[in-house]
């Protein structure tokens, strides 16, 4: 698949992109989107290509993507998700359904470039649970450019080693992971310290008032 891209970048530039993200935000077609970008990137060094064309062409693939799966989500509502029960996909819509009830609208923007494997998959969820449109092409927009300018960046610089930089994209996101679940479990500490605080001053009021 990956050939396959490379060869129509090479052939008819950078709109070519904009098919490649957007199959690959629409989950139907397992396009590797992340090595895409980082070979891309990479290629940047020989190529007259424009990279300001190369990220508006990626950018607008992968947007139009979400924009679709958000949609058909919104249109199919509850008989999308009848559907989908018992389906190939079901695991990663029970992934993202997970997902979007901790994070909620906020969740998108971290599905981007975070945690990007269920981000098609939430894209139809959140059309279906009819997420405001704006919140979520906000979100979108703002996550999808982050991703896309991060891994065109980092192939630009590491051309030498696409498979590294790969392996050190992953070990980056598992470290950012780490990082929010660490910090949610410390503001959870934290609330229910400060929550046996608050039951022992009733408990002593209650003490001093008999």
């Amino acid at each position: 698949m990956i050939d396959t891209v490379l060869n129509w970048f090479a052939l008819y530039g950078a709109q070519a992109l904009f098919f490649a993200l957007f199959a690959g935000q629409t989950g139907i077609v397992p396009v590797p989107t992340t090595i895409v970008l980082l070979t891309v990137g990479a290629l940047l060094l020989d190529t007259a290509i424009s990279a300001t064309s190369v990220f508006a062409w990626c950018v607008s693939g992968a947007v139009v993507g979400d924009q679709f799966g958000y949609a058909l989500g919104r249109a199919g509502g509850p008989r999308f998700a009848a559907k989908l029960q018992g389906s190939r996909w079901a695991p990663m819509f029970e992934r993202a359904e997970t997902y979007s009830a901790k994070w909620g609208a906020l969740g998108v923007f971290f599905s981007r470039w975070l945690v990007s494997p269920i981000g098609p998959y939430l894209n139809y969820l959140v059309g279906m649970t009819k997420l405001n449109w704006l919140k979520f092409s906000t979100m979108s927009l703002t996550g999808e450019a982050i991703w896309i300018s991060g891994c065109l960046s980092l192939g630009y610089m590491f051309s030498a080693s696409i498979t590294s930089i790969d392996g050190l994209l992953a070990n980056i996101t598992w470290a950012v992971g780490a990082l929010i679940a660490t910090l949610l479990i410390w503001s959870r500490i934290r609330k229910f310290v400060a929550n046996q605080g608050h039951e022992q001053e009733s408990t002593d009021q209650d003490k001093g008032s008999i």
